[in-house]
């Protein structure tokens, strides 16, 4: 059940954010690591100020896999780093996360290939697998520092998507099918985003009623896409280790429509979620603001009460 599972907040590595969640009465997080260096010594400043305690580590956003920018180096450095960070008895989670790519580069590949009518298929194979590949690499150095790693879903493309020149897309992980995959190749479990879920369970739903393929999605994704964000709970249930949970508004194409609290009349939607949901996977509440984290405690903590 939903009210009693563990929770814990996704925030950013900055006191003021971490002091907001200790003032809510929350200990357990999962930090969204910055882009840039941090020591480990540095990090645990901001634990030990705060009081807190992390659980999890979400990947720095420009340390995206599927690209062929992976630098091995860059992983080990941060595995190496947060390793000591987690307490003895806490879990010990890295979230890792595909990479996006510009519209322009998805159809350079289909230009080369103008007789390829599965081109799209193929170039979204060819970024699965290669995720695959890096999460092998990463495989040996996680299980040293006794870490699990998992792998998200995505949304359909950037915080911009709409807006001209910002065209960022994600070609996979934003159906079960390719997360799956994943979890069957490898040992890695996966983190899922309901606002993610909601986000392309919609755009992939209207696609299919309305035939239409702007959002570079294979016919095979749209006639395969969950009903909404709970159904693809359900397809990925049993490799699913964490639970980062937030609304999305329509196609959370923006900052503003994604990630926010839930909104009491999308409650049902939660109250289906919690007699599904394992009462042992930790759920993440995907904010570090104090109003956002008041008002995503607010339904959790009324709906317990029914």
């Amino acid at each position: 059940m939903l009210f009693s599972n563990p929770l814990a907040v996704s925030t950013s590595a900055e006191l003021h954010e971490l002091h907001q969640v200790a003032d809510q009465g929350m200990k357990h997080v999962e930090v969204q690591l910055p882009s840039s260096r941090y020591t480990q010594d540095e990090l645990q400043d901001l634990f030990q100020a705060t009081h807190t305690s992390p659980i999890a580590f979400r990947a720095p956003k420009t340390m995206g896999l599927g690209s062929s920018d992976f630098i091995l180096e860059e992983w080990e450095y941060w595995l190496k780093t947060v390793a000591p960070l987690f307490s003895e008895d806490s879990l010990r989670y890295v979230v890792c996360h595909g990479t996006a790519v510009t519209l322009g580069e998805v159809f350079e590949y289909l230009d080369a290939r103008p007789q390829d009518f599965n081109g799209l298929h193929d170039y979204k194979t060819r970024y699965v697998e290669k995720i695959i590949e890096q999460l092998e690499q990463l495989h040996s150095t996680a299980l040293k520092y006794n870490i699990q790693l998992c792998i998200e879903n995505a949304p359909m493309g950037g915080d911009h998507y709409f807006e001209p020149g910002k065209g960022l897309i994600y070609p996979a992980l934003r159906t079960p099918r390719h997360l799956q995959r994943i979890a069957e190749a490898t040992e890695v479990q996966i983190c899922l985003d309901t606002a993610n879920a909601r986000i392309t369970s919609n755009v992939l739903s209207y696609m299919h009623r309305s035939r239409s393929l702007f959002a570079g999605a294979t016919e095979k994704e749209i006639l395969n896409t969950t009903r909404d964000w709970i159904e693809f709970y359900q397809q990925v249930q049993k490799n699913t280790v964490l639970v980062r949970l937030s609304y999305a508004v329509s196609w959370g194409d923006t900052p503003q429509t994604t990630h926010t609290p839930f909104p009491e009349e999308a409650y049902p939607e939660l109250l289906e979620f919690a007699e599904q949901v394992d009462d042992e996977i930790p759920i993440l509440l995907a904010t570090g603001k104090e109003q956002d984290l008041q008002d995503a405690l607010k339904p959790l903590r009324q709906l317990k009460k029914r």
